[in-house]
């Protein structure tokens, strides 16, 4: 009777390991996370495990072992599989963004005494004449029904004019899109202690974009990455400070990293049509008009495709840097940032060659550029050894520490327009080959000089005249870096060799 009843506690343990196992295997296929090859191994290790556990069973010397092996067993299958799961949700976040936030914002002077918009109902309001109008007809339509009535309305032609009515007391309320008010504290520092935010209007829009049916895994491609100038919310519209284009070839396992200067002096474009009416901006503004017009204008400059993008922001970088538990970044030159830890003024200093940083020190090093003779230049090449080092440190086995929290954390730190099976599939392809990538620089070049632009036509600013040779290589080295196969690497690797084997150069007599 008591082995009888041994025997039925042993098959209730093979059962649920059974099943667990089962369980863990199908979640482990579902996600499409791990290769193929692993995915035969852990069958083939949880059969072996099973019939361990089934011979162990059977002698009743042993079978208390494998009961205890059996709780192990199942224990680490369920973590592993909500491991799995989890890590295939955080992906889900980030994937396939299609939304762009909006605020707009109704300011008025501190001294100003409305409390709220219906104490400022009989107020003129300043607002801009052509500029981001789609949205701020909208929140004008929202604050009308609140009120109860139209607004006095009067129209400037940029920031720059708008702000000065404010303060000049022309217009006692102003309202633009917050994705401006830089452009504002460039020409009035103290914008954000002078005012106050009397109300504000969220528009969540929809980013239109062309659905991209590439493999990713064997078909070469372009991911805009676009560095916005805020802390917070990553989906809020702002300048985009960082652009680089990411030409990746997983054919050939290289990375081409093209950075374009913030303050290129380009034409915006948006849906393949002129967004500025033929008139200059620096390309940082064209982020306020949403990410679809800087790929847009990035796509026009260069003569290409973008098929995806992704974003971040100050917050980002910190979060991704420190969770990564540092990052080993290059610097060209010894140089000081004065983005330091308090902020603005104080310092980090640099050595040529190798540094090791955490999330505040590599948002000095990305910021700084006032100490580099070229200024915007040198600072586009920081991005590109900020982005290789960020690379190098996720697809290396010392991440797997911290892979969980960055997976969960991932949502709040980044957002791309790549689909969420684009992004698994790339991740297969990485722990299938654990290949080890090429990555190389294209820098945009340019000259400096002060114009007006698009967004600010009253005020002259500083910009960056395109050296268009420059765009030119470039264009053409993308074009180039996406046709290449591995056979052309191969044979050029045969060239190289060949030259150096044939006709060697006489070494001179000292």
């Amino acid at each position: 009777m008591k082995v009888l009843l041994q025997r039925k506690l042993s098959l209730v343990f093979l059962i649920i390991q059974f099943l667990i196992s089962a369980v863990f295997c199908g979640v482990a296929l579902y996600v499409e996370f791990i290769p193929t090859k692993y995915i035969v191994a852990l069958i083939i290790v949880c059969l072996v495990l099973l019939g361990y556990q089934i011979l162990s069973q059977l002698t009743n010397s042993s079978y208390i072992i494998g009961r205890v092996l059996c709780v192990f067993f199942c224990a680490f299958f369920i973590g592993g599989g909500y491991y799995i799961y989890d890590a295939h949700a955080a992906v889900e976040d980030i994937g396939g963004m299609e939304t762009k936030l909006d605020v707009i914002s109704f300011y008025v002077l501190n001294e100003d005494p409305a409390k709220s918009l219906k104490d400022a109902k009989d107020y003129t309001f300043g607002i801009l004449q052509m500029q981001d109008r789609e949205n701020t007809d909208k929140a004008l339509k929202e604050a009308e029904k609140e009120v109860g009535k139209t607004l006095n309305i009067r129209e400037f032609e940029d920031t720059s004019t708008l702000a000065d009515a404010l303060y000049a007391k022309e217009v006692q309320a102003v309202v633009f899109n917050q994705a401006f008010l830089k452009t504002v504290e460039e020409q009035y520092a103290t914008f954000d202690t002078d005012t106050r935010e009397l109300v504000k209007h969220q528009i969540e829009t929809v980013v239109q974009q062309q659905i991209q049916e590439t493999d990713v895994t064997t078909k070469p491609f372009n991911v805009y990455i676009s560095g916005i100038d805020v802390y917070g919310d990553i989906s809020q519209t702002s300048r985009s400070d960082v652009n680089v284009i990411a030409t990746i070839n997983p054919l050939t396992k290289k990375i081409l990293l093209t950075s374009t200067p913030r303050d290129y002096y380009v034409e915006l474009y948006k849906d393949g049509k002129s967004f500025s009416n033929g008139m200059p901006d620096k390309l940082t503004h064209a982020g306020i008009y949403g990410v679809d017009c800087s790929i847009g204008t990035l796509e026009h400059l260069y003569n290409i495709d973008i098929d995806y993008y992704v974003r971040v922001n100050f917050t980002s970088l910190k979060k991704i840097v420190n969770l990564l538990g540092g990052v080993e970044v290059y610097s060209d030159y010894d140089f000081i940032s004065d983005w330091g830890p308090n902020g603005a003024g104080t310092h980090y200093k640099f050595k040529k060659g190798y540094n090791k940083v955490n999330g505040k020190k590599a948002l000095a090093f990305t910021r700084e550029r006032h100490h580099f003779e070229n200024g915007d230049y040198q600072r586009g090449r920081n991005h590109q050894h900020m982005i290789e080092a960020i690379l190098n440190k996720v697809m290396s086995p010392s991440v797997l520490p911290n892979f969980s929290s960055l997976l969960k954390e991932s949502k709040n730190m980044f957002r791309t327009s790549m689909s969420t099976k684009k992004i698994i599939s790339l991740c297969n392809m990485q722990l299938s080959d654990m290949a080890r990538w090429k990555i190389t620089y294209a820098n945009a070049e340019g000259t400096g000089g002060k114009k007006t632009t698009y967004s600010i036509r009253s005020t002259l600013l500083y910009i960056c005249e395109p050296n268009y040779e420059s765009v030119e290589k470039i264009s053409k080295k993308i074009k180039k870096f996406m046709k290449e196969t591995p056979e052309d690497i191969e044979a050029e690797k045969k060239d190289k060799d060949s030259m150096a084997t044939e006709d060697p150069q006489p070494t001179l007599a000292p």
